[in-house]
């Protein structure tokens, strides 16, 4: 939505397409954020029609959550391929299990003890798999967050031009 003003528009910041978050509509009026007080806990730019716009230092603040969400969705992609090897390495290691006790020879104690070994190894390296998968979901949760805090403060809000581009100027970065 585009209003003609003066010296400057007014803007609606699209819909944010993030890995984990679903787009949806959201408005920049008080009576929207706060319905049953009417009044909004953030202080939006006033507009002709009223509150609704953001304001520089929100721009600045949204600027700077989008930028916390690409760096941590980086961790998280590094995190998630880290994660798949090990699980692959693991597969191909239990295959290597199976195929050993198969041939494992019972009568002879030094043959199951090097397969109990090597049983030992494949538990420890399951317990670490279980720890990378808590500390990627422990990530994957402040992402997620983060991103839905982004989709309803930023995402669907009114702000005017001059604002953005102060905006911009300042971090050095774009939403």
């Amino acid at each position: 939505m585009s209003v003609t003003m003066p010296t400057s528009k007014v803007f609606l910041l699209g819909a944010l397409s993030l890995f984990l978050v679903i787009p949806r509509l959201h408005t920049a009026s008080a009576e929207a954020l706060n319905g049953d007080t009417q009044k909004s806990e953030r202080n939006y730019r006033k507009t002709k029609t009223g509150e609704g716009a953001l304001t520089q230092k929100m721009l600045e603040a949204c600027i700077k959550l989008k930028t916390e969400i690409d760096e941590e969705f980086e961790k998280i992609s590094a995190a998630k391929e880290e994660f798949d090897r090990f699980t692959n390495e693991i597969k191909e290691f239990a295959g290597e299990l199976k195929k050993s006790k198969e041939q494992l020879d019972k009568k002879a104690e030094k043959s199951i003890d090097e397969h109990n070994s090597q049983v030992d190894l494949y538990n420890q390296k399951v317990e670490k798999l279980k720890k990378m998968e808590n500390a990627y979901n422990e990530k994957s949760g402040l992402y997620k967050e983060k991103a839905a805090r982004l989709e309803k403060e930023c995402s669907g809000q009114s702000y005017y031009e001059d604002d953005y581009d102060a905006a911009v100027k300042k971090t050095g970065k774009t939403l």
